[in-house]
């Protein structure tokens, strides 16, 4: 996956935190989404345990075809937590 799309996503998840419309939010999740289920395919591949793990637990929150319905004060440190995560271990996806 390229770094940027990495970037991107974080980026989405970010102002995710301020109050947007309703239509940003499931453009986030297919982004956030594809990007975390590509991070736990890459690192279940290279046969890490934690990272996959975590990827995958993020892939299932923002999973656009089974929306898991939170209120926005839930979903604001996941978002963060999420974006803080992509961006350290960015080099465990990016190619």
């Amino acid at each position: 996956m390229p770094i940027q799309v990495i970037y991107i996503t974080a980026a989405l998840l970010f102002l995710a935190i301020l109050p947007l419309p309703p239509e940003f939010y499931p453009l986030l999740k297919i982004v956030a989404a594809g990007t975390f289920a590509w991070g736990a395919y890459k690192n279940f591949m290279a046969k890490k345990l934690l990272l996959p793990l975590a990827y995958t637990l993020f892939a299932i929150l923002f999973n656009p075809i089974i929306e898991i319905n939170l209120a926005k004060e839930f979903w604001i440190p996941i978002d963060l937590i999420a974006a803080t995560i992509l961006l350290t271990t960015k080099q465990h996806i990016a190619e």
